[in-house]
């Protein structure tokens, strides 16, 4: 059998770099599950599935173990949730290795915070000869595969985390290798793209529509106020919020308000103690501020799901009692489509009816463990994701996925463009460590199909206010803030935003570079690098220090950075090219511009960052654009250009930044001064009211 499996392996398509756009014909399907796969076979990009037979669970729900015999490799990266219980979706990150039986026994050390190593969620090795492999283990209807670690060895899990019988084929793991990582991981996920019973519940990033509310400004009251919350600081808050010149246009009710007993939900209304008018009085006060509202829920009804003792008539014959604990029964939706849309449809009518938005859903990643003893715990998971996302389309409700990262759950947004990418923020040293390498190590792999969150944060905490606006900034996604509203000091708010609140945003998810991507920020001794493509083919890089020793590390820039800013780009068209007149290279902090040649360097203290702008150099300009804004390059659009002239629109008037090889500089609208090195700054003095403005070349 074993050869016969390796012959089928064999047949695997080859495709090179330049034919990665192609739908590669899937590899025939296994007649039975291996007891191993021989992963060295693998070549270009595939998907490994097995023919449709009946499979039954172990008592624990698994289906297989099969153990993954890896090719030679110099080093890997694994993804898994370092939490076993608890929240383990947005727990999700990487783990470095040289060795894959490095990970047995897994001991964590700060900043770290478990040791938790099973339900892997993808991983990627580059192979001796500088070549990735991305691995990402598929998600059916019915079937849950994630990698899982023991004995030194890596294997692939395929569970129900269900007691019954199934009769089903089984996609088990699709694979992409590429000469770069980007192309690798994007290459698994186009395999999953054209499986069946995969590809009709996951949708390519930018085929999903990103959430209005999302792209302005916003606030949450979970960080500063916790359960803490009341209809009086509510309506403070929201007070606070339009008074403020801070350009607030939504805010989201977190958790604290719900009607529960010990934790069990009685109903989507509201603690009427805290809350007695219900939500009218706080609704009602939307306006051109604060256009959009919106509201926590929790994915299983709340910590405990749902009590026994529920008033939601409408819930009744579709809730079922479950025991994960072993302690308490829980009441939870059927494993059947029709409960599962039940369930969400009243947890979204109330959301909807009582003025609300957006909505926050969290807790995901539970719920296949509150399902355990039903026949088919994937299956739910399956069932309730769909559900939520139909009712959340259907109803018009931006929805964010909070604590959703664990594969279950991701292989069923179909519709949803936002993903927590982290655990929650906070001011310690070891979360901001966390949280940072988290955000941007997800992307990397979650970047495909979803925008990620990086969570709410204090713009008051001035020691790293700035690194935590720059490092949404890069994100892409959203960008909201939990200090009082009527305190908030607003120095590193008003770079990410526009004066209505629109954020400048990026073209992709910022990811990390291949060195920072393939080592371990907190102890390589060197600086964690991130890119993000912005418009006019120019690209933002964050460096940032968070090695554990506490010293001051040194961090370059160089040409060869520039083309993976488009390792990210959707639809994917390769590696940016160098342009054939260059890179000018602009230092946000420094306020300085110079042709990027030779390596720039600098140095950088302990939770320290830097944010460099590269930007094309076409007929003698540069255009940088706003210099108030640290994704410059976002605030402009380049019209024409050519050796006399260059015609740029705004999206918002202001300052401008301009370099030029041995010109001057003219134009109507604004006047320049020279600084150093070619730069030029303009002041804008007769605007335009379609912010279209010609800057010309001036004889010296």
């Amino acid at each position: 059998m074993n050869k016969a499996f390796l012959f089928i392996l064999g047949i695997s398509c080859v495709l090179s770099c330049s034919e990665q756009s192609k739908a590669k014909k899937q590899d025939a399907p296994l007649e039975v599950i291996p007891q191993s796969l021989n992963v060295s076979s693998f070549n270009g990009n595939g998907v490994v599935s097995v023919q449709k037979q009946e499979l039954t669970p172990d008592s624990l729900g698994i289906i297989s173990e099969i153990k993954l015999e890896l090719p030679k490799y110099k080093k890997g990266i694994y993804y898994r949730p370092f939490s076993k219980k608890l929240a383990a979706g947005n727990r999700v990150e990487p783990l470095w290795f040289n060795d894959i039986s490095e990970l047995d026994g897994y001991k964590y050390q700060k900043p770290r915070m478990d040791s938790h190593i099973n339900l892997g969620a993808f991983m990627m090795l580059q192979k001796d000869n500088g070549d990735y492999l991305a691995l990402l283990p598929l998600v059916s209807n019915r079937i849950g595969n994630t990698f899982s670690i023991r004995n030194k060895t890596a294997y692939l899990t395929v569970a129900t985390y269900g007691t019954g019988t199934e009769n089903v084929a089984v996609p088990l793991m699709s694979y992409g290798e590429s000469k770069n990582p980007y192309e690798a991981a994007k290459m698994a996920w186009e395999q999953a793209m054209n499986t069946d019973s995969v590809k009709e519940n996951i949708n390519w990033r930018s085929d999903k529509e990103y959430p209005e509310a999302y792209k302005y400004l916003g606030w949450c009251s979970w960080e500063h106020y916790k359960h803490n919350i009341t209809e009086d600081i509510i309506l403070d808050a929201l007070k606070g919020m339009k008074e403020s010149t801070i350009p607030f246009r939504w805010m989201l009710i977190d958790d604290g308000y719900l009607d529960h007993e010990k934790g069990q939900l009685l109903s989507f209304g509201v603690d009427k103690a805290k809350f007695p008018n219900g939500w009218e009085p706080i609704t009602s006060q939307k306006d051109d501020k604060i256009k959009w509202m919106g509201i926590w829920r929790n994915f299983n009804g709340y910590f405990g799901a749902v009590s026994p003792k529920h008033s939601m008539a409408s819930l009744e014959g579709h809730l079922v009692e479950r025991n994960p604990s072993g302690k308490k029964n829980i009441l939870m939706p059927k494993i059947s489509e029709e409960s599962a849309n039940a369930f969400f449809h009243e947890m979204t009518k109330n959301t909807k009816d009582n003025g609300f938005d957006i909505i926050k859903v969290d807790f995901q990643s539970d719920n296949f463990r509150n399902n355990s003893g039903a026949s088919n715990a994937i299956l739910g998971v399956h069932y309730n994701n769909i559900a939520l996302e139909e009712n959340c389309k259907d109803k018009d409700l931006m929805l964010l996925n909070c604590i959703a990262q664990q594969n279950f759950n991701v292989f069923n947004h179909r519709y949803s463009a936002i993903i927590r990418g982290s655990v929650d923020y906070k001011t310690t040293k070891d979360r901001l460590d966390v949280t940072l390498v988290q955000n941007f190590a997800n992307a990397f792999w979650l970047g495909h199909t979803h925008w990620l969150d990086q969570d709410m944060f204090f713009a008051n905490f001035e020691e790293t206010a700035q690194l935590m606006a720059v490092a949404r900034a890069m994100s892409g996604g959203p960008i909201y803030l939990s200090d009082v509203p009527e305190q908030i000091d607003d120095t590193v708010l008003k770079p990410l935003t526009y004066a209505d609140g629109r954020i400048l945003g990026t073209l992709a998810p910022a990811v990390p570079l291949p060195e920072s991507l393939m080592q371990d920020p907190y102890r390589n001794g060197e600086a964690f690098r991130v890119i993000a493509p912005l418009k006019n083919k120019a690209a933002a890089i964050m460096a940032v220090n968070m090695n554990q020793d506490d010293k001051e590390v040194s961090a370059q820039i160089s040409l060869k950075d520039y083309p993976y800013a488009g390792g990210m780009t959707q639809p994917y068209q390769g590696l940016w090219e160098v342009p054939e007149e260059g890179i000018l290279l602009y230092d946000y902090y420094k306020g300085s511009a110079q042709i990027l040649k030779d390596n720039y360097q600098f140095n950088l203290e302990s939770r320290k960052e830097r944010l460099v702008l590269l930007n094309p150099i076409q007929h003698g300009w540069s255009v940088i654009g706003r210099p108030d804004k640290y994704l410059s390059a976002a605030t402009f659009e380049i019209l024409e250009i050519d050796d006399k002239s260059v015609k740029i629109q705004m999206v918002e008037d202001g300052a401008l930044l301009i370099w030029t090889n041995k010109k001057v500089p003219y134009s109507e609208n604004f006047e320049f001064k020279k600084l150093e090195n070619g730069l030029w700054r303009g002041e804008l003095m007769k605007p335009n009211s379609d912010r279209n403005y010609t800057i010309i070349k001036k004889n010296q």
